[in-house]
């Protein structure tokens, strides 16, 4: 294995080599102990000190995730002192062995150090875990008849709490599920106090309704995958975030007994958050990254996908950034970033992928703040024009895994708690097209 032994003085230069594909000949430029002439020095006579300098790594610092192709500062969080030379950060040498961010994978990084009188400190390494952030390829669609199928869903229960427009397929050798999405216009008219009803969702005043765009999956037990409107950075650089939603972000939320991953963003490398109530988990992705903020007119694919029994991962993959005014407007406005492709960390999903029936379901709902299983209370909020382009079942048919398109004869569908609150608009096609809209305050 190629290992390649960096000084913090030529460490800018390797980061642009690495994320370049390499540069070869690079070497230490600060060796300790070593003479103008380049001659080792082993002579310490003169020193008495013979005390090992110190190397500390941050807990947060020390297994971090980057996206493949992202820079990686290697020196962050990682210091170097010395009870003689004192502060030494600069004379930490890097082994990056055979890290490439542009491959994924997992990689061990190693620190070493050493003071003005040759003592050597105890090393110590970090984990980088580069994820692959290709979204899945489209697999090819089915129209063909299916010898077992299970047809005809009946429409699912009413969980009280929340308005809201559900589609779910039968219980059957399903594997996954996608959908294509053009997100719905948010007005959202239920707040604690006072807010600003010139604007679709005020930014400066706690929103109670929440609206939210997701699929979800059981085989056994609930996980639900997607994106529900959330606070979001009002200023980039001084990183504060809104106190109303004012962006759609992802989240994932998942029932195991194991595996729960639980724990802050710093117990993540800072990427996102798992929050555990009992063994119903919750994990919201990081406000910092504005390239996950999404917006209405943003056309999305949607996908559940099963990478190992037992394991589930949210992608997402941009098909075109909205055009509409007010969404131009505030991506402006605040600075964010163009909107992109997104991929979840793996996590457990029980009964997934082991060969278990599994239902598949597509929701548009306004949740409401502290209200969960108890009566919808009705608002004013509105979401208008959710635009489902299409959905597609994921199953294994003679050995290659297929879209099965979610017509009308693979899916049980509730408008609740109020049929007449929702508009939903067929579109055409064998594949579940149609727009919704919920508007609590009014029968359509």
């Amino acid at each position: 294995m190629k290992k390649t032994l960096l000084s913090a003085a030529a460490l800018a230069i390797a980061v642009l080599c690495v994320l370049a594909g390499g540069c070869s000949g690079i070497t230490d430029v600060s060796n300790p102990g070593e003479s103008e002439s380049g001659q080792v020095s082993t002579d310490l006579s003169e020193s008495s000190d013979t005390s090992a300098p110190v190397l500390r790594i941050t807990a947060a610092a020390a297994t971090i995730s980057i996206n493949q192709g992202a820079e990686l500062n290697l020196l962050a969080g990682v210091t170097g002192t010395d009870d003689v030379d004192g502060n030494i950060t600069d004379r930490i040498r890097v082994d990056t062995a055979d890290f490439d961010p542009d491959v994924p994978g997992e990689y061990v990084i190693t620190y070493y150090l050493t003071d003005s009188d040759g003592n050597e400190a105890e090393p110590v390494t970090r984990t980088v875990t580069v994820l692959n952030t290709g979204v899945l390829e489209e697999y090819p669609i089915y129209t063909g008849e299916i010898e077992g199928e299970i047809l005809n869903p009946d429409a699912p229960t009413l969980f009280g709490g929340a308005w809201y427009h559900k589609v779910v397929s039968s219980k059957d050798s399903w594997v996954g599920i996608e959908a294509t999405v053009t997100l719905p216009e948010v007005y959202i008219r239920r707040y604690s106090g006072e807010y600003d009803d010139t604007v679709g969702a005020d930014p400066d005043a706690r929103n109670l309704d929440n609206p939210s765009v997701y699929l979800g999956g059981n085989a056994g037990s609930e996980s639900d995958v997607g994106l529900s409107y959330s606070r979001a950075l009002v200023n980039v650089n001084g990183q504060v975030l809104s106190t109303g939603c004012i962006a759609f972000r992802p989240f994932w939320r998942y029932i195991t007994s194991v595996n729960k991953d639980e724990g802050g963003y710093d117990v993540h490398g800072g990427e996102y958050a798992v929050s555990a109530n009992g063994n119903n988990c919750i994990a919201n992705y990081h406000w910092r990254y504005t390239k996950y903020y999404y917006l209405p007119g943003d056309t999305l694919r949607i996908i559940i996908y099963i990478p190992e029994p037992g394991k589930m991962q949210l992608q997402i993959e941009v098909i075109e950034v909205s055009t509409l005014e007010s969404s131009v407007a505030i991506r402006e406005r605040y600075g964010w970033d163009d909107p992109a492709d997104f991929k979840s960390p793996v996590f457990a999903a029980p009964g997934h992928g082991t060969g278990a029936a599994a239902e598949y379901k597509r929701v548009n709902a306004i949740d409401q703040e502290g209200n969960e299983g108890g009566t919808a209370i009705v608002s004013d909020t509105e979401v208008i024009g959710a635009v489902w382009h299409s959905t597609y079942l994921y199953r294994e048919i003679d050995g290659v895994i297929y879209r099965v398109p979610m017509g009308e004869s693979r899916r049980g569908v509730l408008d609740a708690p109020e049929a007449d609150r929702f508009t939903v608009v067929a579109n055409g096609g064998d594949a579940g097209a149609e727009t919704v809209s919920i508007h609590p305050g009014y029968a359509d």
